[in-house]
């Protein structure tokens, strides 16, 4: 998970996502959902969800555009809502600033963990924004876009590895008493031994490494559950690949460098690739519930429209702002930064529309 003290995201952070690059992310994100909330026949009443919503930048921005372009879809302005689950105080305080326009209050510690809703207000466009600490303690009552944005990459992994002697063994981190000092180390462990029953992974050579994310999969496969209850879909936009990789992708990032993740505890951000392979077998385990991708970022944004709005934009700004626009187009499609590297894949129910972008995945 991201580090405690660390800067997240943004120029100055130890990375800088999507949303943070430019509005237009947030745009195709808002326009997506608005394509999709018709294609499900639902009512103008437009319920997101985000977990891990950041600054609250792509919230904003998906706001704004709902905001704008809701009423040519529903021949009227749409009722816009949104909760956000999120348990940093900072995070919190930028959200509430950026989406309401001003902190009324900051809220401590105790409140958040104490109380399923912490935080209610009012904010961009008349929405009502809710606050929660867990996903859990947001009622189902009506259909919502989930979102989930380099979200599930901050989750905590178990990593394995494939030896002659002991089968799988667990990859696990132990401290040197006399000097507290942290290193790697491998047990046999009961994770282990279920990956040992695994015939998938029994073709694997000696040497392989895997990781899984039990945490992720549980989120997942509670979103499809509340889809499925409650309708509505789920967006999940993250790096990772669509297969079983055989290597170790646990990581640590400081001022835009990698770095030892063993090292500096709390003021990294700490990351994986997410396996899309698992989070689609998680969404197969519940009923009524399907999963649609993955599909890549670059093909994503493209098939939403992202060159012809980056097109308008060139020619409206000044000649020393078409650099910054070319350059956030590269940056969010091109397979040498985000476009390959970054998945989309979506959740909905088995019976609802196939929802644009998915139709040949």
């Amino acid at each position: 998970s991201s580090g405690i003290n660390a800067e997240y995201g943004g120029h100055k952070g130890d990375f800088i996502t999507a949303p943070e690059l430019t509005p237009v992310f947030g745009e195709i994100i808002g326009a997506w959902s608005l394509l999709y909330w018709q294609q499900a026949k639902l009512p103008p009443n437009i319920h997101f969800m985000e977990l891990g919503p950041g600054k609250g930048t792509l919230m904003r921005d998906v706001m704004d555009t709902v905001g704008i372009i809701g009423p040519a879809f529903f021949g009227k302005a749409p009722k816009l809502s949104a909760s956000l689950i999120e348990i940093s105080e900072q995070f919190i305080a930028e959200q509430e600033r950026l989406l309401c326009g001003n902190i009324m209050k900051r809220v401590t510690p105790e409140q958040i963990f104490e109380n399923a809703n912490y935080l209610t207000r009012t904010g961009l466009h008349k929405a009502r924004f809710k606050w929660y600490s867990m996903l859990e303690h947001v009622p189902t009552d009506r259909p919502a876009l989930y979102l989930m944005n380099e979200f599930l990459d901050a989750l905590p992994v178990n990593q394995f590895q494939k030896t002659e002697e002991k089968g799988w063994v667990e990859v696990m981190v132990d401290v040197e008493r006399d000097c507290d000092k942290l290193f790697y180390t491998t047990y046999k462990t009961g994770r282990s031994i279920k990956i040992d029953q695994d015939k998938e992974l029994a073709e694997l050579p000696v040497g392989a490494q895997i990781e899984h994310s039990p945490a992720a999969d549980e989120i997942v496969a509670s979103v499809a559950q509340r889809i499925v209850q409650s309708g509505g879909a789920a967006l999940i936009i993250d790096y990772g690949e669509d297969q079983v990789s055989t290597e170790l992708t646990f990581r640590a990032f400081k001022d835009h460098q990698q770095v030892n993740p063993l090292e500096d505890l709390g003021l990294c951000d700490l990351t994986a690739d997410v396996n899309f392979k698992n989070l689609k077998r998680a969404v197969a385990g519940i009923e009524g519930a399907k999963a649609h991708g993955p599909i890549t970022q670059s093909n994503f944004l493209t098939l939403m429209g992202i060159g012809e709005r980056f097109r308008q934009l060139y020619s409206k700004v000044p000649p020393e702002k078409q650099d910054s626009i070319i350059h956030a187009h590269n940056f969010l499609c091109s397979p040498e930064e985000m476009g390959d590297r970054f998945k989309v894949m979506c959740i909905t129910r088995d019976s609802d529309p196939i929802p644009f972008c998915f139709e040949s995945s």
